[in-house]
């Protein structure tokens, strides 16, 4: 049986999830015309050497099912703000390329992604506390995808403004 302060970290933890992600998004839309979701793959293939990516690096980076990755993929090629091509090594596999448009709409986003962000987040929790908080943040994920992030943590940023 939960104790009173365990059902209050998950009443928490459940507001936390279903509130917040439906509020960026608007946010986010009515800047850079997507979603954080949207907008967190145009800055990925956008800080990738070439500003392109293999669709299924980027699935396992975000925890995303490669259908719903090819999903946005094919909602941000009809915005123009990637292109898909084909990969010569692997047929089945393809990827994602930044447009000029896409460029653009990462380059111009940022500020108010970054705004946006410590509104939100960053902020809200005390210097002191961001150590603690990312790992604790981190030990919710599934290994796979802590791992993942880790490796985008840690790649080089290119592309920058």
């Amino acid at each position: 049986m939960a104790t009173e302060r365990e059902r209050l970290l998950w009443n928490r933890y459940n507001a936390l999830l279903t509130t917040v992600p439906g509020m960026i998004d608007e946010r986010m839309r009515s800047v850079t015309g997507v979603s954080r979701f949207q907008f967190t793959l145009l800055e990925t293939i956008r800080e990738h050497p070439d500003e392109s990516v293999q669709l299924a690096a980027v699935a396992r980076a975000t925890d995303s099912s490669l259908s719903r990755l090819s999903h946005a993929i094919d909602r941000l090629v009809q915005l123009g703000l990637v292109e898909r091509q084909p990969c010569d090594d692997d047929r089945r596999a393809s990827w994602a390329v930044l447009t000029p448009e896409g460029r653009r709409v990462v380059d111009e986003g940022r500020d108010a992604f970054e705004r946006l962000m410590h509104e939100v987040l960053i902020s809200r929790i005390p210097e002191e506390y961001h150590d603690t908080v990312i790992t604790v943040l981190t030990s919710l994920l599934p290994p796979d995808v802590a791992v993942a992030c880790e490796v985008l943590d840690s790649a080089p940023v290119t592309g920058s403004a």
